[in-house]
């Protein structure tokens, strides 16, 4: 009889635990009436495409498609998994199959006839758009006379960068957003995981473009050899994509544990799922590099545009900036970035020019400082580039050239006492001046080297007058000083032009290192 009352107690036990499990999945797939305990990543301070929906019908505040938008389609956002996961059940249940989900980011994408079904509004959500995404395109309304001034390299990233800057890459997983990549014997030793999600094959048509990206990372040219290739097919065989797929490949990245993002590739509408991608990643130490963009604009592309991640212009071989690239205050690095020579497709190479081949040139870089014996975290390869860098054009940080130029011999050198290196770091005339009249011109001097100099003679020429001169005093390394000078400009209707040449020597000039870089000339022409 005790035995029975026993079992009779665990069949009651069964039967109510058995009722609470059904009533709390019950629970799940219900909306929630106030705050979870599971927040999801849209809990940061955002902005929405889509009004809030208080309404029961969906179609009462839909807003006008933005030109860049995807049409036929819908991004929902949802601030708790517990709405996520119902909101997800009652599309189903509506027979509606999702076009896709990123869990991470509590994160639908919707065909349009799904969001007139199911009111997203009642779980709380949020609604925005996916943008078109491009590879930066050539450009086509920059002055050709320019274009035809530039120099291109005519090198490998590996040639140009004059060996390893610090460790090979091994062990860092580097992801690639573009538009896949081919095989290529550059790779061979190469160890690469691919994904496709904007179809066509990792190695379909269009993979042209990731595979030269790839080849200035990674591979027997690369700089970063032996890092490891995390590949995302996210742009098609035209060069183009969608913004909920840059995000999709921006978290599976992070969680197959890359360490560095390279995304040569940009729109210029922002995307809030795109945001949220890349905070999800830089909350998670991984580190961002995109493409500047080729189109000659005063603003920079998403998502090279946002906060947290490294933007990069692109430089020719003589060192100035490549005319074509977007100006904006916020570009942290130049790169090289005209006629990079790099992986062709299936064999050979081919002469590699944009922003979409200086980007790579930050993103090998940090592979390789976070490597080697004296690895160091992301943060910290970061310090170390900016800390590093040339001036150019404009004293100090500057829309044409960010923050400065990036130095591999400064890199491979910072260790190593008493090397002098002073450099004629810019001469720079203002954008704006204007013809006819007395403007002032900025002539800079770096020191590049690792130990203080004392002194150095300034010389500056303008046209045929006799050079003016300056002393330089006293200027630790990686520290830089300035002298105006004021010249006359030609008149918009003159053929003159104005020839600016200045140099800087040391008290020894045996002493310094590299001589060339203590001369630079410029010449203005009114337009």
């Amino acid at each position: 009889m005790k035995a029975f009352r026993i079992y009779f107690v665990f069949a009651i036990l069964i039967i109510v635990g058995g009722m609470l499990g059904v009533y709390l999945a019950l629970q799940q797939l219900e909306p929630s009436s106030g705050a979870d305990d599971e927040q999801g990543a849209t809990s940061e301070q955002v902005f929405f495409d889509f009004p809030e929906v208080k309404t029961d019908s969906v179609q009462d505040v839909l807003p006008e498609l933005p030109p860049e938008a995807v049409p036929g389609e819908y991004v929902i956002h949802f601030g708790s998994r517990r709405d996520y996961l119902a909101y997800i059940a009652a599309l189903m249940e509506a027979g509606h199959k999702p076009l896709g989900q990123i869990d991470e980011l509590l994160a639908v994408r919707i065909p349009d006839d799904a969001l007139l079904s199911v009111n997203f509004g009642r779980y709380g959500a949020r609604a925005s758009y996916s943008h078109r995404v491009k590879q930066p395109l050539p450009p086509v309304e920059i002055d050709p006379v320019a274009l035809a001034g530039l120099r291109g390299y005519g090198a490998s990233a590996r040639s140009i960068v004059k060996g390893l800057p610090q460790g090979d890459g091994s062990g860092v997983i580097v992801a690639i957003l573009d538009s896949g990549i081919k095989a290529h014997p550059q790779f061979d030793d190469v160890y690469i995981v691919n994904i496709d999600l904007a179809g066509g094959g990792v190695a379909g048509p269009g993979a042209a473009h990731g595979t030269s990206v790839a080849s200035i990372i990674a591979g027997k040219e690369g700089i970063a050899p032996n890092a490891e290739l995390f590949v995302v097919r996210v742009l098609d065989d035209e060069g183009q994509g969608n913004s909920y797929h840059v995000a999709e490949g921006i978290v599976q990245a992070v969680d197959m544990g890359v360490k560095v993002i390279n995304m040569s590739l940009g729109v210029y509408e922002d995307s809030l799922l795109m945001r949220q991608a890349v905070k999800y990643a830089s909350d998670r130490g991984v580190l961002l590099v995109a493409a500047a963009g080729n189109d000659g604009y005063d603003r920079m592309p998403f998502p090279a545009a946002y906060d947290q991640v490294l933007s990069v212009t692109a430089l020719d071989a003589k060192g100035s900036q490549a005319v074509f690239p977007n100006q904006s205050q916020k570009i942290d690095f130049a790169a090289p970035g005209i006629g990079i020579r790099t992986a062709k497709e299936d064999e050979g190479t081919i002469l590699f020019s944009g922003t979409s081949a200086a980007a790579p040139f930050v993103s090998g870089t940090l592979a390789s400082l976070m490597s080697g014996e004296e690895a160091m975290s992301g943060d910290e390869a970061v310090k170390l580039l900016r800390r590093y860098l040339n001036d150019a054009g404009a004293p100090g940080p500057d829309p044409v050239y960010g923050a400065g130029l990036l130095d591999w011999d400064r890199l491979r050198e910072r260790a190593t006492p008493g090397i002098l290196d002073i450099a004629l770091a810019g001469i720079h005339l203002s954008a704006d001046a204007q013809p006819g009249t007395n403007m002032p011109v900025e002539v800079t001097v770096q020191n590049r080297g690792t130990k203080w100099f004392n002194e150095a003679q300034l010389e500056v020429l303008i046209n045929d007058s006799e050079p003016m001169s300056f002393t330089i005093g006293t200027l630790g390394p990686g520290q830089t000083t300035t002298r105006k000078v004021y010249a006359q400009l030609p008149s918009i209707d003159s053929e003159q032009t104005l020839d600016l040449a200045a140099r800087v020597l040391p008290e020894d000039l045996n002493e310094d290192v590299r001589l060339e870089n203590n001369l630079k000339a410029i010449q203005y022409r009114p337009r």
